[in-house]
Formats: C-alpha cells, structure tokens, sequence
C-alpha cells in the first residue's frame, strides 16, 4: 500500500460560461472548451495554494481528464511543483444518453503543442493503463457511479505498482465525475446520497479541491468543495440533483434565469425597506453549507 492522499479537483471556469461570443475549441472537438481568462486565473491560485502546503502533503503525480479545460486547470500545478501530468480517459466527463454528441476527447499528440509539461503515451496511456473508458453512446447516473467504482478498482493497483514512491496524487476531472469518484471511493452506493448525518453533499464549485486520506482500507474525506484559495469563493457548483449536464448550454440558462430571479427579489425586498438575501455562499474546506445559490458572472 503505497498511495496515502487522492485529491480530486474540477477544472476552472469554463469560457463558453460567459455571454457569447465564445473563442473556437482550440482543439476543435465538440463541447472541449478552453478556460476563461477567470478560469486562468482560478487555476494558478489553486496551484498557489497546492504549493504552500508542506512538501509532505503536496501532489506528486497529476491525472487529467483529457478535455482541454482539465489539462488547462493542470498546467500551472504542474509548472509550480514540478511534477507530471498525465492523460486518463476513466476519469473523463460525464455525458448524458440522450445528448446528440458525446465528444471523444484529445489525446497526447493533438494536446502536447499546447502543453509542453504534458507526458506522453510512454508514461501513461490515456486509454489503456487503467482500461476504464466513458461510453461514447452516453451515461447513467447509475453508469457514471458503476464506472467510478470499476476504475479505482483497477486504478489503484496499477498506480501503486508502477509508482511505489508515490503518497500523493491529484486528479483533475469534472463536477459530476468529481462527485462520483468521490462517493465510490467513499462506498456510498450511489451519486445522490449525503455523506454525514447532517445531510452535507459532495460540493463541486469551479476550481474546487477535495480531499481522501487512507486509513486501513477504507478513505475518509478531510476537505469537501475548499475554495477558501479562489480570490472570488465557489462559483458554480452543481451536484446530481440538477436536472442538466454541468456547464451545459441548459444549465447556464437554469442558472441566469434563477440569477435573474433572486435580482428581482431583492429588488423588491429593498424597496420594502428589508434586507436583501446573499446571492453566493462561500465553500471554505468541508464545512456544510446552506442551500445551493448560483451565480453567474456577466
């Protein structure tokens, strides 16, 4: 038994999140979009705050998502604590059945010209070191969950064996895969149930960091949704409970007109001459939180 602490971190925020127009894919694939400038930024500050933990509790090896947004995410970590970073399809998005595309993403050769820190096949085969590999014809909530389970069935084997001297690694991903991996590596038995007695769900604002520490064989959660880094709190999260993909076209729109809505509330309630309800609450380490509030930038 070699590996101690799994973070697990989505990607920042996304470009196609903002008012159209939206710069190209740069890798041209569908639904692969880049980071907004916002989301740039998010990410160095989540590598800022990896790097000012002690050597011991920082990320030795990095997995990706292969969507462009998660290796963006992972560049600056990467950069900043000189460590690798690597490809893997298990840990891929999440993709409805009933959406018309599910985008294959972008391996290695189409990847490196953008990023130079990024390793190659050689290191780490984004198809077939694990093996574990999203449906191109879509998923369950129930498949997503079956495909958390099987991939650190197989993950963590073949990762302690090729890197025995690796304790601790960082996986960058998406919200609905973030939760997902989370709640299997937990044992819960699927993606909708609450993880204490308090009712507290696995948070998955933008650029936020979990944490799972080993004890025995079992892991534990120390950190849930920590945003306590970003400049500007959570923004956007989402959990299973939504009726969209997160950061879909659907889910943007959701998230405006309920925007819109609390704006028009407290409108009224000032004029009322009451006090005005907080449009964001802010997800510091695994304190639970209130009710979801979304918030979209302009």
């Amino acid at each position: 038994m070699t590996l101690k602490t799994i973070y697990i971190a989505r990607h920042g925020y996304r470009a196609n999140w903002l008012p159209p127009p939206h710069p190209p894919n740069p890798t041209g694939i569908d639904s692969d979009p880049p980071l907004a400038s916002h989301g740039i930024d998010q990410a160095k500050q989540l590598a800022g705050y990896l790097n000012s933990l002690p050597a011991k509790e920082q990320p030795q090896f990095i997995l990706s998502s292969p969507f462009y947004r998660c290796v963006q995410t992972s560049e600056p970590i990467c950069d900043m604590l000189s460590v690798p970073l690597v490809l893997e399809r298990g840990v891929g998005e999440w993709y409805k059945k009933d959406r018309g595309i599910v985008p294959e993403p972008a391996n290695y050769d189409m990847l490196k010209p953008f990023f130079s820190c990024l390793r190659d096949a050689s290191e780490w085969d984004r198809d077939s070191t694990v093996g574990v590999i999203p449906s191109l014809d879509g998923e369950s909530e129930e498949d997503i969950f079956a495909r958390s389970v099987q991939f650190w069935k197989e993950f963590i084997p073949v990762f302690e064996a090729k890197y025995p001297e690796i304790t601790t690694i960082l996986i960058v991903t998406h919200a609905a895969t973030k939760i997902a991996l989370g709640m299997s590596l937990l044992k819960f038995h699927n993606v909708y149930e609450a993880i204490d007695n308090d009712n507290t769900v696995l948070r998955a604002g933008a650029c936020s960091l979990d944490k799972y520490e080993r004890g025995g064989d079992d892991w534990s959660i120390k950190m849930n949704g920590n945003c306590e880094f970003l400049l500007d709190g959570e923004e956007m999260n989402w959990n299973f409970h939504s009726a969209f993909e997160a950061g879909s076209d659907e889910d943007i729109k959701a998230r405006r007109e309920e925007a819109k809505r609390k704006a028009e509330a407290s409108n009224t309630k000032e004029q009322s001459g009451r006090e005005p309800t907080p449009v964001t609450e802010i997800a510091s380490g695994s304190e639970q939180l209130a009710n979801e509030e979304y918030e979209v930038r302009s």
